[in-house]
């Protein structure tokens, strides 16, 4: 071989070497980063909107509606929650409600229905907004390229491994996060690759005020990103925010939810979702995720805190 043959076939190989590193780094983003999201990295609390909830005009009082899914979106808002459900034709749609009796014009069970039948309802409090598909949400967080998380509740392992045979999590595994109520996490989040939160289970509650049930958590919380906190006033190493350091060091963040508890949960003096109760679950309890109705409001009070 000539030297002007070895360089052109030195040439070729070169570029053929960074042509395959290229087209794999591409398949890798891809496939999902390996159920991980961009918004672990941050520091700062972030903003978890509860069915979709938007505080800003032009939005609708029906739950889990596209449009509060687009503006949300619009509004870099971290971390949409959304409930699931499957029709009897194994459509996943977004539903809070047990029935449909009280919230739309329709009757019975989502479970119970057809996507033709569901795809004729529409909400009482907002006429203009039927009950949207999973796929359609989904294509919303694609078509906007935010790194805003979907966090899908009422959703069991069925529904998981459901909604991963029809493909819906491809390309944005690593946006999805599933809420269970075990530490274990289902085979079919593994399979699926997507994140997970497990709620810490009401037989914690009133006990987190000593070290060994502290290290107990945590070491169950291994390889979740998240865990949602079910606490009462006498869990004092949740409360000042002992928890939280020790999940920060495996990776895992704690949420609070700031609407909604019970009379034993949530704690009677951190319930509420207004800047007085966000200040004390920020500081001293130092939550990475707060779940709220009023996700501008708490995106506006983390900002001027910073």
């Amino acid at each position: 071989m000539t030297r002007k043959g070895k360089i052109i076939f030195g040439v070729a190989i070169g570029f053929a070497l960074v042509s395959t590193i290229v087209l794999f780094l591409v398949a890798r983003k891809r496939k999902g980063g390996g159920g991980k999201s961009s918004l672990l990295k941050s520091d700062k609390t972030l903003v978890c909107t509860h069915i979709a909830n938007i505080d800003v005009q032009g939005s609708s009082k029906a739950q889990n509606n596209l449009r509060n899914i687009g503006l949300n979106l619009a509004n870099d808002i971290d971390i949409i929650e959304m409930d699931v459900q499957i029709t009897r034709d194994g459509v996943p749609v977004l539903f809070h409600d047990n029935t449909l009796n009280e919230r739309t014009n329709g009757s019975g069970k989502i479970q119970d229905k057809t996507w033709a039948d569901i795809s004729q309802l529409r909400y009482n409090s907002d006429t203009s907004q039927g009950i949207a598909k999973l796929s359609d949400a989904i294509d919303e967080l694609k078509k906007s390229g935010k790194p805003s998380i979907f966090q899908l509740d009422k959703c069991d392992s069925g529904e998981i491994q459901k909604i991963n045979s029809l493909g819906l999590f491809r390309g944005v595994e690593n946006q999805m996060l599933c809420k269970g109520q075990s530490f274990t996490k289902p085979s079919s989040v593994v399979e699926s690759n997507v994140m997970w939160m497990p709620i810490i289970p009401s037989s914690y509650v009133g006990k987190m005020n000593s070290e060994s049930v502290i290290e107990e958590i945590v070491s169950k919380c291994q390889g979740s990103q998240f865990v949602e906190a079910q606490f009462s006033d006498a869990d004092t190493l949740l409360i000042d925010g002992t928890l939280s350091d020790k999940l920060n060091k495996i990776g895992c963040k704690l949420l609070v939810v700031a609407v909604g508890g019970s009379s034993d949960t949530n704690g009677k003096s951190f319930r509420g979702d207004s800047s007085t109760q966000w200040a004390k679950m920020i500081n001293p309890m130092k939550a990475r995720a707060i779940m709220t109705n009023r996700p501008l409001a708490l995106k506006n009070y983390i900002n001027q805190a910073v």
